[in-house]
């Protein structure tokens, strides 16, 4: 899918509190390098900018940093990876702060992504806001330099470079010429932070480009007619201003919407089709079309009551997905008259209230206790999907997800009420009163 994240994985992990003398000597380790940390890791590139993090968290230096030939889908070992890295300081204490700021930064911001649906076109438009003394080393510059780290396949790098390079007032410190270890290639650039994360654009939007529409040959001059419609040319008035779009995770912005990503909220906050809040918000949309089901079928059977009491139960799903999206307080249930609290008594007293027992649908009972049962079902998998979606944080309050949560479970009671209210009117038994 378009733009989703590669996420890197850490494969070894270990400490060595009191290096060798010999080994020491052959990694010119300084004499106050005593403890060193080492990591493997799946991603070459998203561990050496984990790694110039470590050096801004802890007094580490990164003394050994290398990646494998031909990458991790060729790598030596189930440990191997596609690069090593190793950090030195004076104790195990201060490696270990050191490891700790890399394994962070690996989680929350160093990724590649995926250029096409396939996912096999991955590229890295990386953007530092303040590099640290690892990464401010390999290009000669003072640490707190901005940096965009662009990496990409050969043709991809070589193309995108060129855009990063015309869009934005920025100067490429190091070229890794196609191609690396890993047959990558790409480069650092430096400039101001609106520089560096205006040429991280144009370097995206090329790529993307050139994984949309391969084999494309425009009018002269060929590269400006193909970066004119993704990028500002150097100079030019408004060069770094936001782009329409912007990916919520990363922060990447987009001339144009991928298909692969729908808004979360608005053109700001896009996100993969498969983000948890739009599954939930595609389960709750199939929840209201069978309630519409339903409510057809008590329609078509004279029960004028239940078609009242799934308007109701319609009215309160439309409400909550409109305080999901608007941050509104979530609506409370209640359907035909009675509140969740209530509904759930009666779900759970069925014989006394409705002279029926526990309830195993089956063809007898007609279409309307059918649909209901499967809408009943279709309420458990919303709640999940609710779960799923707002388990942990997200952009909902913790008490409209408190609430959400608990409105489904109780709607899920509420069905099974009239799913008994119809089978008990099928076996002429009139419901009790609560």
């Amino acid at each position: 899918m378009i733009l989703e994240p590669i996420k890197p994985r850490v494969l070894g992990l270990r400490a060595i509190p009191n290096v060798d003398p010999q080994l020491a000597r052959d990694l010119k380790l300084a004499p106050h390098h005593r403890a060193l940390g080492l990591i493997t890791c799946t991603s070459d590139d998203a561990l050496y900018t984990a790694l110039d993090a470590g050096t801004k968290a802890a007094e580490v230096d990164v003394v050994y940093a290398r990646s494998f030939y031909a990458g991790s889908a060729h790598a030596s070992g189930p440990l191997s990876g596609e690069v090593i890295g190793i950090f030195a300081a004076a104790d195990e204490e201060i490696v270990a702060s050191g490891i700790s700021a890399a394994l962070r930064y690996l989680e929350t911001s160093a990724w590649f992504y995926a250029a096409d649906d396939a996912g096999k076109l991955a590229f890295f438009p990386h953007v530092i806001p303040s590099v640290g003394r690892y990464l401010a080393g390999l290009a000669n510059v003072a640490p707190g330099t901005p940096m965009a780290y662009l990496i990409a396949p050969p043709i991809e790098a070589t193309l995108g470079l060129d855009a990063a390079l015309k869009a934005a007032d920025v100067e490429l410190k190091v070229f890794y010429a196609p191609p690396s270890e890993t047959n990558y290639a790409g480069g650092l650039l430096t400039g101001s932070v609106e520089s560096v994360e205006a040429a991280a654009r144009a370097f995206q939007e090329t790529v993307m480009d050139l994984a949309a529409r391969p084999r494309v040959m425009t009018p002269a001059p060929d590269l400006e007619v193909l970066i004119a419609g993704h990028a500002r040319a150097r100079g030019e008035k408004g060069a770094g201003a936001a782009l329409p779009y912007r990916v919520l995770e990363s922060g990447l912005e987009l001339a144009d919407k991928p298909d692969g990503l729908t808004h979360l909220f608005d053109n700001r906050s896009l996100v993969p089709k498969g983000h948890p809040a739009i599954r939930f918000r595609g389960r709750l949309d199939l929840l209201q079309a069978q309630v519409l089901d339903a409510q057809f079928a008590a329609q078509s059977e004279g029960l004028a009551d239940v078609v009242a009491d799934l308007e109701d139960v319609l009215r309160f799903l439309r409400q909550m997905l409109g305080a999901e999206v608007s941050g509104r307080p979530m609506p409370e249930l209640s359907v035909g008259g009675f509140s969740g609290e209530e509904l759930h008594r009666l779900s759970h007293n069925t014989m006394k209230f409705f002279g029926v027992g526990w309830v195993v649908p089956d063809v007898t009972m007609g279409p309307t206790a059918i649909k209901l049962n499967l809408l009943r079902a279709t309420c458990r998998e919303v709640e999940i999907a609710a779960e799923d979606a707002y388990g942990d944080e997200s952009h909902l309050s913790p008490a409209n997800r408190d609430a959400m949560l608990h409105g489904l479970n109780r709607l899920s009671n509420a069905v099974y009420v009239l799913v008994c209210k119809v089978v008990a009117r099928k076996k002429g038994q009139a419901p009790g009163n609560s």
